[in-house]
């Protein structure tokens, strides 16, 4: 009986350790820089409700790292996708870049409001 209950206990780890963040397509799996991302963009973390005409941020996945879109439904807004590091894509000289990260990039959802 206990050494049933051991190899049960074994099976389960083994599980858990299969399905962990050594896939790289999963942004869980990324260096998580999202609430440094919200506090220094004055936001906070989206919880569903309506966005209206407030500033919004979406996540994105691109080549295995976290990009963040500002975005509004009611301003003109320069969509410069951008990572934990502040680095952005679609400066004058990324042309192809920028346009391979809006053909290829995983849309997360949306993750931060302007409060």
């Amino acid at each position: 009986m206990k050494t049933q209950t051991s190899l049960l206990t074994i099976l389960t780890m083994l599980l858990f350790i299969s399905f962990g963040c050594d896939k790289k397509e999963e942004v869980t799996c990324i260096d998580d820089c999202m609430e440094s991302y919200l506090k220094q963009n004055e936001m906070v973390s989206y919880k569903g409700e309506d966005v209206g005409c407030k500033f919004f941020l979406k996540l994105y996945e691109y080549q295995n790292k976290q990009y963040y879109v500002l975005d509004s439904h009611c301003a003109d807004v320069a969509i410069n996708p951008s990572d934990c590091n502040g680095n952005t894509l679609c400066d004058t000289d990324n042309g192809k870049v920028c346009n391979e990260f809006f053909e290829k990039a995983k849309y997360i959802g949306i993750v931060g409001i302007k409060p």
